[in-house]
């Protein structure tokens, strides 16, 4: 069974894809494991393995909640009620 998400791994998560969204209008091109290594770096105790998929239920959350999202990273179906409330704090939104 898989290790619960933590509000602090949310947060470093969140980082580096809103860093990546933010380096894509500026021009920049985006690349998925870029994101992926800069996420393995903030969050050395977490599987690697389970970086990616987080990755896709964060940009189903975020595209969910009207936040900008990246097409490089395809969307999970099941995201978890816990990150959309996270992003919904964070963001200041209803």
């Amino acid at each position: 069974m898989g290790q619960t998400w933590t509000e602090k791994e949310y947060a470093i998560t969140d980082a580096a894809y809103q860093d990546a969204v933010e380096r894509k209008l500026r021009g920049h091109r985006i690349n998925r494991s870029e994101i992926v290594d800069q996420c393995r770096r903030g969050l050395p105790e977490r599987d690697p393995a389970s970086i990616g998929p987080h990755l896709g239920n964060l940009t189903a959350a975020r595209q969910e909640l009207g936040l900008p999202a990246l097409a490089e990273v395809a969307p999970f179906a099941n995201r978890p009620a816990k990150l959309v409330n996270f992003l919904k704090t964070k963001h200041r939104l209803r």
